[in-house]
């Protein structure tokens, strides 16, 4: 088990990956520099990330079963903890596809690499992440600590069940949502409505992902233009 990053000093990253084998190379190559710690699929990753309040960066395949990355990604970017809610997500994956790619960011992913993974790329880019994430994280003097997830939450509630569903559920969550999002018609932005705006969204990039909508590009737009919002909020607070 890796000690813990505020006892050794060290930035922790958590490797969240259905291939063991995958998930030690990993840990090896970050091993000298980084403290790392291990799931098995998106939902123990989520599990970890909802109890341990000290991991600085989450590397994640995207195939995975109970919960894929996709998935794993719009649960973290839904939370209202900035301290969990804007942590990096670095995409590994063999997935060489535009669509794969595209789908990620439209999540929130941060970073994309390749298997088979390049050792300089890897430790490049976490180190880059970690760097962004804690500076960030110091720069917010007045947020508190990141307190851990209680398993009653209604996060998970936020992206459906994928064995479950069809094309006009999808439709029927995007048209309730629609409701929601016309609160973005003008550039202010009550914290109220951005706060639903930011709970709709992971239902709009489920429903893309599971149905195949194509609306990758269009949502990606509509993520900085919330992401503007809540910085305008942030900025007037």
């Amino acid at each position: 088990m890796a000690e813990n990053s505020a006892t050794t000093g060290r930035p922790r990253v958590l490797v969240i990956d259905d291939s063991r084998v995958i998930r030690r190379m990993i840990t090896k190559l970050l091993g000298s520099e980084f403290d790392t710690i291990e799931a098995a699929d998106g939902a123990a990753g989520w599990s970890t990330l909802a109890h341990d309040s000290h991991i600085d960066v989450v590397i994640t395949d995207i195939q995975m079963p109970q919960l894929d990355g996709y998935g794993l990604i719009c649960r973290i970017r839904a939370v209202e903890d900035p301290g969990l809610r804007d942590i990096p997500v670095v995409v590994i994956t063999s997935a060489e596809d535009e669509i794969t790619k595209e789908r990620a960011y439209a999540c929130g992913a941060n970073d994309f690499i390749l298997k088979p993974i390049d050792e300089a790329q890897l430790i490049g880019c976490v180190r880059a992440h970690v760097a962004e994430y804690q500076e960030a994280t110091v720069s917010q003097a007045s947020m508190a600590p990141r307190s851990p997830v209680p398993p009653s939450t209604d996060v998970p509630a936020l992206v459906p069940n994928t064995d479950a569903g069809s094309l006009k559920d999808a439709v029927a969550h995007i048209d309730r949502g629609m409701k929601i999002l016309s609160g973005l018609k003008t550039s202010t932005v009550s914290p109220h409505a951005l706060v639903l705006v930011l709970r709709f969204m992971p239902l709009l990039k489920y429903c893309n992902s599971k149905f195949g909508l194509g609306m990758d590009k269009e949502i990606a737009a509509f993520q900085q233009r919330v992401s503007a919002a809540r910085d305008r909020l942030g900025d007037a607070a």
